[in-house]
This record gives structure tokens, sequence and C-alpha cells, in this order.
């Protein structure tokens, strides 16, 4: 089995190397020597670059998810297993104990 992986030209001497959904690394040499460097892999030059991993949408999978379980705001608004646990620190919003 051999595998493809993509890269993207960034200068005369720098590329960048992805799956073609995510950035994989940044190097400091050309296109032509990444080939040379690594023979075992498929390399396919690309005139593109998938947006880098932090920017990246939601996964398909986590969306489905999100739509089942209806989001954030459902599980932010839900009743409380134990209302007053942290109350007293201030962390949740029970009824504070005082300590006297």
């Amino acid at each position: 089995m051999n595998k493809t992986l993509y890269l993207h030209r960034t200068g005369d001497n720098t590329c960048v190397s992805h799956d073609g959904y995510i950035q994989m690394g940044s190097m400091c040499h050309s296109v032509e020597r990444h080939i040379e460097l690594n023979p075992t892999i498929n390399w396919i030059e690309t005139y593109w670059l998938p947006d880098v991993f932090m920017n990246r949408y939601k996964r398909a999978t986590f969306q489905a998810h999100e739509r089942v379980s209806g989001g954030k705001a459902s599980i932010e608004t839900r009743p409380r297993d134990f209302p007053d646990e942290g109350a007293s620190r201030g962390l949740l919003s029970g009824s504070q104990t005082s300590k006297t």
C-alpha cells in the first residue's frame, strides 16, 4: 500500500505538507528535496492549501451529534443533578451556605 500525501510550494526553498484536509508540516526545503527525502510516499504537488487546523469547520459527525442533542444551550439549561454543589465556592448558582 502506497500512501499519497500533498505538498504546496510556499517559496523557493519552503513547502507545506498536507493530507488534503489539514496541514501537517512546514518544511524549510524545496518540494523536490522533500520528495527526495521521503521516497516511500506518493507526493503530489498542489496549488492550494487546506485551512489550518484551528480554523477547521466542525466535523459532520459532531454536527449530527449537536443536531440530536440540541447543542450547547440544551445542556446548560437542563436541571443539575446536584444543584448546590460548588455553590459555597461561588462556582455554581445554588443556594450559598455561610460558615460561621
